[in-house]
């Protein structure tokens, strides 16, 4: 896995996916503010879900599994790494 890759995508990924459950979860206190918290978090998730992608060697079209939030986190990791990199090594 490409490390550079990697720190990357948990820097965007990890408050996307807050913010995606945040805004599901908390739709009634944040009234109109709702859909605006979890469109950001969810173009915050692609964009760490395609670094993640690439961290593994991946086509960055992966990124599309953020549609499915939590569960598409668990797909991407399940996925092979095809980097070619070893273990985390950085680049």
């Amino acid at each position: 896995m490409i490390a550079k890759y990697n720190r990357i995508s948990l820097g965007l990924g990890i408050p996307g996916l807050v913010m995606q459950i945040a805004g599901r979860v908390g739709a009634e206190a944040l009234g109109v503010f709702a859909l605006p918290v979890v469109l950001l978090g969810t173009g915050l998730l692609l964009a760490g879900f395609a670094f993640y992608a690439k961290a593994k060697g991946r086509h960055p079209a992966w990124c599309l599994m953020a549609f499915l939030s939590l569960i598409g986190l668990v797909v991407l990791s399940c996925l092979k790494d095809r980097s070619g990199c070893g273990d985390m090594k950085p680049e």
